[in-house]
């Protein structure tokens, strides 16, 4: 017989780039070569780390993450999310940021970038007499894009290490039975799963705070629909849950009227409306690689065409610089400042 204490059992590992068991290994080889095979995308981007969240969002079961990830490439191509951060301008939603305060705001303690919600402050109705559901949509894919391709990156340079995670607070102020109404469920939804079926496993923690007697019986009803691991990301807070945020961002992080030090007073509106954070100094990969050669290869062939030349060879990936100069005699509004960006290196003499 094995006993009791036999040590048999095999060693659960998590999955992520540092934590892979020999099985879970082969099936990340067996994604890449699948992927080369039947030539899904050759986009740089898509590299170890990003294919293993998809890998554990399936639990490492191979058929079911390539339905996900096909069907994700299929729908990145339908919403242009490519582009996303350069065509969705998504003016709407900042005046609603003035009755729906939400938005990322500095990093927790280890550097991930932390994201404050607060879906109970105003009434549905009124949100959508602002932005439509349209906007609301290509906001959303906007902001996904934009924390994969300029937070994560931004906040692992400033931390020096991997950061591919976040840490949410969801305020739930306000909170009644009528905001769990249709319309409200469905604006709820509609960031759910535009995040679970194309950005998974990007989560670290979420802390629900301020909950009412009322939501914390709506909890029980819905909480055993979710599955184990998404549960242990999520801890349930009342109204004094400050002491223990605090152990996982620092108060001068928290905004004042979260029980935090900061009010972002340098900024008309205040921490909603200031998107403090690591991003603003290590201007990461703006535009996604994809977009900038396609924006490239169009002006290229635009000014080809005006001087009745044949369009250049297209542009090597490799040269960064190029490429950045380029995109900033387009015509677009990059996310970051100019000021902001690094200056070019020293030329080689």
């Amino acid at each position: 017989s094995m006993g009791w204490f036999s040590s048999s059992k095999k060693e659960e590992k998590s999955g992520f780039m540092d934590d892979m068991s020999e099985e879970q290994e082969q099936t990340l080889e067996e994604f890449k070569k699948i992927i080369a095979e039947e030539s899904l995308t050759e986009d740089p981007r898509y590299d170890d780390y990003y294919l293993l969240r998809f890998l554990r969002a399936r639990k490492f079961d191979i058929e079911k993450t390539m339905v996900m990830f096909k069907k994700f490439l299929e729908w990145r191509v339908e919403h242009r999310a490519d582009e996303a951060m350069v065509i969705y301008k998504c003016p709407n939603v900042e005046k609603a940021r003035e009755i729906y305060p939400h938005g990322y705001h500095g990093t927790d303690l280890e550097g991930r970038p932390f994201y404050i919600d607060q879906p109970c402050n105003f009434h549905i109705d009124d949100l959508l007499k602002i932005v439509s559901k349209e906007e609301l949509y290509v906001y959303y894919v906007r902001e996904y894009e934009k924390l994969i391709h300029v937070r994560f990156p931004a906040c692992s340079a400033a931390s020096e290490k991997k950061i591919e995670q976040s840490f949410s607070l969801l305020n739930l102020k306000g909170f009644s039975m009528g905001k769990l109404k249709e319309k409200s469920r469905n604006f709820i939804k509609l960031a759910i799963d535009i995040g679970s079926d194309n950005y998974p496993e990007i989560m670290y923690k979420m802390f629900i705070v301020n909950t009412s007697f009322v939501f914390k019986g709506a909890w029980a009803i819905i909480s055993p629909f979710l599955d184990a691991k998404t549960k242990k990301k999520i801890s349930i807070h009342g109204s004094s849950f400050q002491k223990e945020l605090f152990k996982y961002v620092d108060p001068s992080n928290v905004p004042e009227s979260l029980g935090g030090e900061c009010t972002c007073s340098h900024t008309e509106g205040g921490c909603y409306f200031s998107d403090v954070g690591p991003w603003n100094e290590y201007p990461a990969d703006e535009f996604g690689e994809a977009a900038k050669q396609a924006l490239l290869e169009e002006e290229k062939n635009e000014i080809a065409a005006t001087e009745g030349l044949a369009p250049p060879p297209p542009p090597s990936s490799g040269n960064v610089e190029e490429v950045t100069e380029k995109m900033a005699n387009l015509e677009v509004q990059p996310a970051v400042p100019t000021e902001l960006a690094a200056p070019p290196p020293p030329s080689e003499s």
